[in-house]
């Protein structure tokens, strides 16, 4: 007989007369390839994610990877799938969420950082750092409390080395890019160019690799041992970094395009503090927060004062609520 059958397929509209019928339907994606199947259900063992079962009127669960029961037609199992979560739409770098969480839930650590690392090449960095947009959009803040994202993703990048995950690469190419700036905008640029085969040299000011990440942000909130091992994962893949190398006279863009590399890609990053306007900002001592982190964290010291003058400070310039003790006064 020259019957099809048609699973998770929706009539929507029916046209014409009997015998030259023209039929609109619409079919939910598999995510499993039929043809391939053996309807063994290894996938629904391994399959972390649960759900409500519609078969079960929701009175039990069911695996994202399923079958709708068990005497369907055809036996294959499918994926149950919505579409992306707003945690991940609200991610810059479109990370997984919901894949690297629900591996963290079963203590599958170094699912969690491949998952993690096919995007970012600095989870433990961004575990600590990140501004967590994705947990302002979190869904869970409807009912009590965000989902702790980065958290979670610094708990896999903490429990797991990252420099053991096996990252593959594309086979090598000849071409070749000039990265300027090892901050994270060109480590990253780094690490996606050595997955696609691509060689790139990263050219940087400082006499460390960093960038900001380095010069920007005190020790207590981001280890260098954390730094170092992350970059060391990019290093790893081939990639060369030049330091104490500007850009300027010595080191041009056009003079790298004469040299061979077929692009630059410029990542120096914002290394200069923006000024307050305010009264008091140039006085001997004020300095910028940018300018203050630099030194310490290259040297390891910074010159300070003895001490902090509240008269110097006019009342005017923190509009508010102040301390506990002056609203009392």
């Amino acid at each position: 007989m020259n019957i099809e059958l048609l699973s998770q397929t929706e009539l929507m509209d029916l046209e014409g007369v009997p015998g030259h019928f023209t039929a609109r339907i619409s079919t939910r994606p598999r995510f499993i390839d039929l043809a391939k199947c053996t309807s063994c259900g290894e996938c629904a063992k391994v399959c972390p994610v649960e759900l409500p079962n519609e078969y079960d009127e929701e009175l039990s669960t069911k695996k994202a990877a399923f079958k709708q029961y068990a005497q369907a037609m055809p036996g294959a199992f499918a994926i149950q799938k919505a579409d992306k979560a707003p945690c991940r739409r609200a991610c810059p770098a479109g990370l997984n969420v919901q894949g690297y969480v629900q591996m963290v839930k079963q203590g599958k650590y170094k699912e969690a950082l491949e998952i993690i690392m096919e995007q970012l090449p600095l989870p433990g960095v961004l575990g600590r750092i990140c501004p967590h947009g994705c947990e302002d959009a979190c869904r869970r803040r409807e009912v009590d409390d965000a989902v702790a994202i980065r958290n979670l993703k610094r708990l896999a990048a903490d429990m797991v080395d990252p420099r053991d995950i096996e990252i593959s690469c594309d086979p090598p190419r000849s071409e070749k890019v000039a990265v300027i700036g090892s901050g994270p905008a060109g480590l990253s640029a780094a690490y996606h160019l050595a997955r696609k085969g691509v060689g790139s040299t990263i050219f940087e000011a400082l006499p460390e690799p960093g960038g900001m990440l380095r010069a920007g942000i005190p020790e207590h909130r981001l280890p260098r041992a954390v730094l170092d091992r992350e970059i060391e994962v990019i290093t790893n893949l081939g990639v060369e970094i030049k330091t104490n190398s500007p850009l300027g006279p010595d080191l041009t863009v056009e003079g790298l395009l004469s040299d061979g590399y077929r692009a630059v890609y410029l990542a120096m990053g914002a290394h200069k503090g923006i000024e307050m306007g305010i009264p008091g900002e140039k006085s001997p001592g004020v300095r910028q927060g940018v300018d203050f982190l630099r030194e310490v964290n290259l040297t390891g010291k910074a010159g300070v004062g003895g001490h902090v003058s509240a008269a110097a400070m006019s009342p005017s310039m923190f509009p508010g609520p102040r301390c506990a003790s002056e609203r009392h006064r």
